[in-house]
């Protein structure tokens, strides 16, 4: 009689025991931090890390920081807050933002308008954002995003709650 190997019964235990408890939005309640998440686009990197209050009244507020290097040129950092919805749709997190403030840019060149236009101009081309959740455990989240509104912007990020 063959055995199986230990390796593959562990993951199995282990797989079912994590889908047999669903998600609920209280799960999700408090301040998060995410990040550094680092998307790569065609001779650029931004690295974005967030915190994201999550309130049992459906609302969030967060604040990011985005920092975008490209080769032969200074680093670029931008800083933002939000606020928004959210709702947990099965093991999808959906937020829809409702306001975005520019905060700063490292690089002075770039003034509180021209950044608020940039951000507002965002914000009418995408409003709602869609995460799936990968992996929860109380206090880590690896999700990715569902329906990315460009490529590079489709890759995991993780979050610990703070």
């Amino acid at each position: 009689m063959r055995r199986k190997p230990a390796v593959a019964i562990l993951l199995v235990a282990a797989s079912s025991a994590s889908a047999t408890t669903p998600l609920r939005p209280s799960d999700l309640f408090g301040t998060w931090r995410c990040g550094p998440t680092v998307l790569q686009g065609p001779g650029f990197t931004v690295t974005v890390t967030d915190e994201t209050t999550k309130l049992p009244d459906g609302t969030f507020t967060g604040h990011s920081r985005s920092l975008i290097s490209a080769p032969g040129k200074a680093p670029l950092t931008l800083e933002d807050r939000s606020s928004g919805t959210w709702e947990l749709v099965g093991d999808v997190v959906r937020s829809r933002i409702n306001h975005v403030e520019f905060l700063s840019a490292s690089d002075p060149s770039v003034t509180k308008d021209a950044g608020q236009k940039a951000q507002d101009d965002q914000l009418a081309r995408k409003s709602v954002y869609e995460s799936r959740i990968l992996e929860f455990n109380g206090t880590h989240v690896r999700s990715i995003p569902v329906n990315a509104m460009h490529k590079e912007a489709a890759v995991e990020s993780t979050c610990e709650r703070i």
